[in-house]
């Protein structure tokens, strides 16, 4: 697959600025990381699939309508994923191609002019650029930045995320311990939608055996999780611009996703997206690091 590899002590990544800076490899001793549920032609459909951004949402809208900022959005006839109730799902990058700006053997950054595109500002009508800058570390592993800067006079609500797609070479799931911090567990309906109670949870680590997730937790000033089995651990990283994140493990499959978010679930819906202002910036950044005992 076409991409661009970064390289760093024993890690290699490799990313597709063709593909919306989709992360598509991660190798530490020759091992891969990364898992690909679906294939690139489904990603390009609004599927998602090893590491991609998930913009100008994440997760998943109440309905096809929303209003943030000051603004109605209506989403009918606008072409989207949807998830299994109809709801959409994963915002409107589709795949589209992003310009880099810099490229070494350890960094990469693209950058998408979103307001240069009329069809995706039918979503969400507030011009700004989003860049993803990718940097490979010999001991830090992968560290992903992404910022989003307002291009027009008028604030941006911020509702990105990433999906992480990720496994454990040479060892089956029931093996992997997964290890996430303190937090409070968000309630959701049967549509995955939050419904406003929330239950303190404690730090875990533990086997997944045949436990199967797709649930939602607001973060603590503890933002690390990791699954490990044997001598092996992948290690995330969430800074305090990802409040929330989403822990998915469907049943039968040999992955997990754990999810960086910026907002929680319908965060525009709901109104409670971090703004960022004309002149001024929104940065975020997560870490995925590997260490073999």
């Amino acid at each position: 697959m076409a991409g661009i590899t970064l390289r760093a002590g024993r890690y290699e990544a490799t990313f597709r600025p063709d593909a919306a800076m989709l992360c598509t490899s991660l190798r530490f001793r020759g091992d891969e990381y990364i898992a690909w549920p679906r294939p690139m032609t489904q990603f390009r459909a609004g599927g998602a699939t090893a590491v991609p951004l998930l913009h100008p949402w994440a997760n998943r809208l109440a309905g096809n309508s929303y209003r943030t900022a000051g603004r109605r959005v209506s989403l009918s006839g606008v072409p989207l994923p949807h998830d299994p109730n109809g709801l959409p799902i994963h915002g409107n990058l589709f795949g589209v191609a992003f310009d880099v700006v810099r490229a070494s053997a350890t960094r990469v950054e693209g950058r998408l002019d979103y307001g240069a595109h009329p069809e995706k500002l039918r979503a969400f009508p507030f011009p700004h650029t989003v860049s993803v800058d990718a940097r490979l570390g010999a001991s830090r592993g992968l560290t992903v930045v992404t910022e989003v800067r307002p291009t027009a006079d008028r604030p941006v609500p911020v509702s990105f995320g990433w999906h992480p797609f990720v496994r454990l070479p040479n060892a089956p799931r029931r093996e992997w311990k997964l290890r996430w911090p303190a937090c409070e567990h968000v309630e959701v309906d049967d549509r995955v939608l939050p419904t406003g109670a929330r239950t303190p949870q404690r730090a875990q680590h533990a086997p997944i055996d045949d436990r199967t997730f797709d649930d939602h937790y607001a973060l603590g000033r503890d933002r690390r999780f990791s699954i490990s089995a044997g001598r092996r651990t992948l290690a995330f990283a969430f800074d305090r611009n990802y409040p929330y994140a989403q822990l998915y493990a469907p049943p039968r499959k040999q992955f997990v996703a754990i999810e960086p978010m910026t907002a929680t679930v319908d965060a525009l819906g709901s109104g409670s997206t971090p703004v960022v202002e004309p002149g001024d910036r929104f940065r975020a950044a997560f870490t995925m690091t590997v260490t073999v005992s």
